[in-house]
């Protein structure tokens, strides 16, 4: 499986709730691996991975629950 393949999988398997937040992180890294921008290195991609796993696994809270959490 290709890494266009798995990330479509990843996106596919999603719940509808947590589709938006993932449409986010992705324009964002998109923007961000811009050719006018810094490059991203094997960690940054790491983290990505490991990110997205976790949404693909459920493993994530509204940002509204993780500000209420921290007082913001």
């Amino acid at each position: 499986m290709t890494t266009r393949e798995a990330l479509h999988h990843l996106v596919d398997e999603l719940p509808e709730e947590q589709a938006e937040l993932a449409r986010l992180w992705l324009e964002d890294l998109r923007f961000a691996a811009d050719e006018d921008g810094p490059p991203l290195d094997v960690e940054a991609l790491a983290s990505i991975d490991r990110g997205l796993a976790d949404v693909a696994a459920g493993r994530m809270k509204p940002l509204a629950e993780y500000e209420r959490e921290r007082g913001l």
